[in-house]
């Protein structure tokens, strides 16, 4: 049976993931989202911070759980030669098949462990998220009915995300301007070099959905993580931000038959990255195309006007 409508409660649940940014930089996402009067929980997995950089992450979320011990931080003659290769012009194009030769090159037990490593050390938390997020939900958090995984330093909330009733796994699009095959464009790279050019031609044209704002019931996100994590470490490559790729691919695939995506300025969730103008009422409060209210702005940094109202006080905050 699909997943009853649910609305948001003590039992929703946001997860993020945060590492080698300032701490600052995550004020914007929780003095927004205290201001909307949301009852649930926000954990927030983080690396590489010291033990006062912890505390003062400790007083923005109800949760703050370091995973550095989750992985080996000693440099390897791997770790610096496919480094060296990452930061030099010339060489960037040979540091995916070398970093996928070095982790095959491992015993097939190993292989996991040594992916996780260079990626943990070479590219960060970017798509190693997911499967803390599916432990999380498993081990911890079984108590969740509803779930948000976000990104955390572009994002902001104009009322409660869970606001609406969530109702099995919402993706979101980006602006229609956005489509698979499109000259520069980072989704059409990501998909290329994830999956090669052909896969990119046969869906030339097609929608792109952002993966960085997905939101579903417990079940249905289990669904979602478990699907990404097999995607993201198949093939033992770099990932880092190729992970929108992965969400990309399993969407164009059908391997998440039962998600509804949703077209930008329509939903729960408004990606202002591509779009080069927006609907404001006249509080000032963003707006979808029909009127309605987005709970979530995604990408707001990338417009200055929207940048310098966040810095300079709250965004107004719907009724």
């Amino acid at each position: 049976m699909p997943d009853a409508r649910i609305s948001g409660s003590e039992r929703s649940l946001i997860l993020g993931a945060y590492s080698r940014l300032p701490i600052q930089m995550l004020e914007p996402f929780v003095r927004s989202l205290r201001a909307t009067g949301f009852q649930g929980r926000f954990d927030v997995f983080v690396a590489e911070y010291d033990r006062d950089q912890l505390r003062s992450l400790a007083g923005l979320a109800d949760r703050v759980i370091p995973v550095d011990d989750d992985y080996s931080h000693a440099p390897s003659r791997f770790s610096a030669a496919l480094g060296f290769a990452r930061r030099q012009r010339g060489l960037r194009r040979f540091y995916p098949p070398l970093f996928k030769a070095v982790c095959r090159t491992a015993s097939e037990r190993d292989s996991l462990d040594r992916w996780r490593n260079l990626e943990f050390q070479l590219e960060g938390l970017q798509s190693l998220r997911y499967l803390h997020y599916y432990r999380h939900l498993t081990d911890e958090a079984v108590d969740a009915e509803v779930v948000m995984i976000t990104d955390l330093r572009d994002v902001v909330f104009q009322r409660s995300p869970f606001a609406d009733p969530v109702s099995g796994l919402e993706l979101y699009l980006e602006d229609g301007s956005e489509r698979v095959g499109q000259d520069g464009s980072f989704n059409t790279r990501w998909l290329r070099e994830l999956y090669g050019q052909e896969f990119v031609d046969v869906r030339r044209g097609q929608p792109v959905s952002c993966s960085g704002v997905v939101v579903g019931t417990r079940s249905a996100m289990l669904t979602y993580l478990s699907e990404m994590i097999a995607g993201v470490i198949w093939r033992r490559l770099p990932m880092g931000s190729h992970d929108q790729g992965v969400h990309n691919a399993l969407i164009q695939t059908g391997r998440l038959p039962t998600a509804r995506l949703i077209a930008n300025e329509t939903g729960r969730v408004l990606t202002l990255g591509r779009m080069q103008a927006f609907r404001t009422n006249e509080d000032g409060v963003l707006l979808n195309a029909d009127g309605s209210i987005p709970a979530v702005l995604h990408q707001w940094d990338r417009h200055a006007s929207l940048a310098a109202r966040l810095h300079s006080s709250p965004l107004p905050r719907a009724v």
